[in-house]
């Protein structure tokens, strides 16, 4: 009995040790854990930092608001055009062609505010023309062209419409 005591006291005094061994390993890991999670979250901040840094530099560096403006003038008069041919083979595909256009705008923030066929509504933003039409009642005004359309930018308004509208004298 007398050797199972010392026995007893070493091995209760090496698992002690492997204790105290693996708590401090455990907090050993915990601390790096922690280090890992707060340089985790500032690449993250950085990565968010370099994607709007390139944003900016590819807006820069990109279509500038003048060009946007011109092929939103051209893409006004080819629509013109088309909404006075009703029945033109190709027509569709042009159309579809035009809203790709505009799409391609929006992904940019550009926004070509559709006024052709809508009514016009006295106060609106735009230089009006106005021409007669018997086919309207008394009052109503209908946009029928437009030269220049109302283009947005993130919402805010960086060309007015200049465009023309029929309306029942």
């Amino acid at each position: 009995m007398n050797m199972i005591l010392p026995f007893t006291i070493v091995f209760a005094m090496l698992m002690l040790a492997v204790a105290v061994r693996n708590k401090m390993s455990n907090h050993r890991l915990i601390g790096e854990l922690e280090d890992l999670k707060s340089r985790l979250k500032a690449s993250e901040k950085e990565k968010k930092l370099l994607r709007e840094e390139i944003m900016r530099i590819t807006k820069k560096r990109g279509v500038s608001e003048e060009t946007v403006l011109s092929i939103a003038g051209e893409m006004a008069r080819m629509e013109n055009n088309l909404y006075h041919m009703e029945d033109v083979p190709g027509r569709k595909q042009v159309m579809k062609a035009l809203e790709r256009m505009k799409g391609a705008f929006q992904a940019e923030d550009y926004t070509i505010v559709p006024l052709l066929g809508h009514p016009y509504v006295e106060g609106m933003n735009a230089k009006a023309v106005f021409m007669p039409d018997e086919s309207l009642e008394q009052g109503v005004s209908v946009i029928q062209s437009v030269q220049k359309p109302q283009v947005n930018y993130r919402g805010k308004m960086i060309q007015a419409v200049a465009d023309c509208c029929r309306q029942q004298e």
